[in-house]
């Protein structure tokens, strides 16, 4: 009788934590002043947001409302974002809110800590600050509905297109993620030419230069979309790449 009545309250104390509220997901800021928390979204006058996120002070009183509208107050329609699938902090001052459209397009939002204001809307993939948070870089926008002979990649720093040059007429498909210098002053990228069928290590600064450097490698045809399985490594003026354990260098001039 006593087990079953032991039984009984462990099953009680189960059901119970079972039956409690999930714990809220409060993200600090890194110099631990602010938290934020997201919350589903709510119908303002005209407007619908899609997500909220709410903005505290470390002792709890709200700060501000960043909006992830679908439909702004005055009836002005947004992109069809489907939600924050990550969120947080970009620094102490600014937050973001990264979503998709569709199966190959996100949404990155930045939003000012201090007012909830939105500060930037871009379209793209792979969005990756630099070490100092001052520049933002991306693989841009591949219409997802196009033919995949029409598919090309390209590199794009807050928004902006800056590698391949305008008119250029060859198929771009990166073999891996955008990657940053220590001093943030340039970012690299591998890029497979298609229709030259070559690996190229490309260089790309914050002030508009490019530099190319072609890899060794030959690699086979790829589907999309492409693998992203080349890393790179800065290392001083060098750049350590890896492809499938063999590892080259090459020197930045």
């Amino acid at each position: 009788m006593q087990m079953m009545l032991h039984l009984g309250a462990v099953a009680a104390i189960a059901l119970n934590a079972l039956q409690l509220p999930p714990q809220t997901d409060r993200r600090q800021s890194p110099d631990r002043t602010l938290y934020v928390v997201a919350e589903p979204g709510q119908r303002v006058g005209k407007g619908e947001e899609r997500e909220r996120l709410v903005i505290h002070t470390a002792g709890g009183a709200q700060v501000a409302i960043a909006h992830v509208w679908l439909v702004e107050p005055d009836g002005t329609g947004r992109v069809g974002i489907r939600g924050c699938e990550d969120w947080g902090w970009v620094d102490n001052s600014r937050l973001f809110c990264r979503g998709t459209i569709n199966p190959s397009t996100e949404i990155y939002l930045v939003f000012d800590a201090k007012t909830g204001n939105e500060l930037q809307e871009l379209g793209g993939t792979n969005f990756v600050w630099s070490p100092d948070h001052g520049h933002l870089a991306s693989f841009g926008n591949v219409p997802h509905f196009t033919n995949v002979e029409d598919k090309s990649d390209s590199i794009e720093l807050q928004g902006k297109s800056v590698y391949p040059h305008a008119g250029d007429t060859e198929q771009h498909w990166f073999r891996s993620l955008p990657v940053w210098a220590p001093d943030s002053r340039a970012l690299a990228v591998v890029d497979h030419r298609r229709k030259q069928d070559i690996l190229v290590l490309v260089v790309a600064t914050v002030a508009g230069g490019i530099s190319e450097y072609e890899l060794a490698w030959k690699i086979e045809s790829e589907e999309w979309p492409p693998p992203l399985d080349f890393e790179l490594h800065w290392d001083g003026r060098r750049i350590v790449v890896q492809h499938h354990g063999i590892q080259r260098i090459v020197n930045v001039t």
